[in-house]
């Protein structure tokens, strides 16, 4: 390996009790392109913010060049030479393409602009500015407003205000967040265009786009860095296939193993629904779903069909679409195209309150529960029958359902466990009494117990009746509990299946959920 230009020394950074950034140490070799990935949550976006110098850390070092960065600010280290892409695009909307570039070249340069005289006149300015958009793809585009750029090419001129500064580092967060195959693909040649050239280190959910890039990639998980290596060895690593799959992926559960091989159809008949009588019988029905934030279009036409008492699962990669997926159903993130109906009702324009009221509830990826409420304050303030039911979730019943809850009633949530705050989560979504029950990665982060206690909550659900709709990654534990699957890649269907057929087929789970 070469000279680090780039070191990370034992990196610490703390938001109250949660840590970001645990002890994280790794080096980026001059030349080279450098991928970090993780699931949600891992800490990823965290570390960049922290050698950009827009969050400073806790503790530890970070070496750069030669020198220590630790402590300088952000356009310090813009002008020593590292420079960064955001996960959200940050360019001059309203200005044309070639002042956007313009502005960057002169920021870099030092030059002053003269007051007395029009921009245009500044001619060295715009020729290299010209020079760096057709580096870029977007020889042709100078007038154009910036705004008015497709995303990709909002995304390529982001890159080319990063490339102005004349970095030799490059921070890339998520540069293919929200491009369409064809996008992507131009994204991929440019990044690869400049290898040698400027030393690239990459945070990236697309895993092709990882693999096809990358000399070395670092895999982040619960704020650690687990494992560092060339692509291959990353492939091979057992422990990152751990972080995406949840757990071995040999170790598929034996019963549906043979299951797999003797019944197929007939559990195909039961649990797919995306025929013709389920669609029509669905609880809940989302048809063509198309969402988008601003520019960036996230979901392509996605359907899910989801029949009463059905357990089903979103599977997929970190920024695929599962929770937009999510947020588009409760009315959080509005769909751009497509219908959803939920018993027969159109919602897709309605507000996210009436959606609850009907009967949807969420247990949110990262449990938000209120820190300053007691369990019972929690529980009680959802408190509602809202599926009409003979037996409702009761406070009573809810610490039956998880009595590690009884011996904490009037403990505040922010005095509980990781596994406490899940479950007071999971019981104050029951507390409303919801047709359908929505979680998001609801055993991240937990104890191997704590997430056994959560399957064990959930098959006890799903005997009783109950509607869910489930996000995770522990596949194997899915396969157990769920009737269907829905796999998104990219925003778009992959593939849809019972659980016998997704564990006959383990190919599925290199392809579109591992590394």
């Amino acid at each position: 390996m070469g000279a680090a230009l780039l070191e990370i020394r034992n990196l610490e950074k703390r938001f109250g009790g949660v840590v970001a950034t645990d002890n994280v140490s790794l080096a980026v070799t001059h030349g080279e392109i450098h991928a970090l990935i993780g699931p949600n949550g891992a800490g990823k976006t965290t570390l960049i913010a922290q050698l950009s110098g827009a969050m400073r850390p806790d503790a530890g070092r970070i070496a750069f060049d030669g020198g220590d960065l630790t402590r300088h600010s952000v356009h310090e280290r813009v002008r020593l030479g590292l420079a960064r892409s955001y996960q959200i695009t940050s360019i001059f909307r309203r200005f044309p393409v070639i002042d956007n570039i313009a502005l960057a070249v002169q920021a870099r340069s030092g030059t002053s602009l003269s007051f007395w005289r029009p921009l245009a006149a500044e001619t060295l300015l715009f020729d290299e500015g010209r020079a760096l958009l057709a580096q870029v793809g977007l020889a042709g585009r100078e007038a154009i407003i910036a705004a008015n750029l497709a995303h990709g090419e909002q995304r390529q001129l982001e890159v080319g205000l990063a490339l102005a500064t004349r970095p030799k580092l490059l921070l890339l967060d998520e540069p293919m967040a929200g491009l369409g195959p064809e996008e992507s693909e131009r994204m991929i040649a440019l990044i690869h265009k400049h290898r040698g050239s400027v030393t690239v280190f990459l945070v990236e959910h697309d895993m092709d786009a990882v693999f096809r890039l990358a000399d070395r990639i670092s895999v982040m998980v619960s704020g650690r860095v687990i494992a560092t290596g060339k692509p291959e060895e990353i492939r091979a690593n057992a422990e990152v296939r751990r972080a995406y799959l949840g757990e071995d992926a040999s170790a598929v559960l034996p019963e549906y193993e043979r299951e797999a091989h003797e019944a197929p159809l007939a559990r195909a008949r039961r649990g797919r629904g995306s025929g013709g009588e389920g669609r029509m019988s669905a609880l809940l029905n989302v048809e063509r779903l198309d969402a988008a934030y601003g520019a960036s279009q996230v979901l392509f036409g996605i359907d899910l069909a989801i029949r009463q008492g059905e357990v089903a699962t979103l599977l997929g990669r970190n920024g695929m679409g599962k929770t937009t997926t999510v947020r588009s159903i409760l009315g959080l993130t509005p769909a751009r195209g497509g219908a959803i109906s939920f018993r027969s009702a159109r919602i897709e324009r309605e507000p996210s309150d009436r959606i609850a009221r009907a009967g949807i509830a969420l247990v949110p990826e990262g449990r938000q529960i209120f820190p300053n409420l007691t369990v019972r304050e929690n529980l009680l303030a959802f408190a509602g029958n809202r599926s009409g039911t003979r037996e409702p979730w009761t406070l009573e019943r809810v610490f039956l359902f998880f009595p590690a809850l009884a011996d904490r009633t009037d403990n505040m949530g922010n005095q509980l466990s990781g596994g406490e705050q899940q479950m007071l989560a999971i019981g104050r979504a029951l507390m409303t009494n919801p047709h359908l029950l929505i979680l998001d990665e609801a055993t991240e982060g937990l104890a191997p117990l704590i997430r056994e206690e959560i399957w064990k909550c959930l098959s006890t659900l799903k005997a009783a009746g109950q509607t869910i709709l489930v996000i995770d990654k522990y596949v194997e534990r899915l396969i157990a509990i769920a009737d269907h699957h829905t796999i998104i890649e990219r925003g778009r269907v992959a593939w849809r299946g019972t659980s016998a057929e997704l564990a006959a087929d383990r190919s599925l789970w290199h392809r579109h959920l591992g590394v």
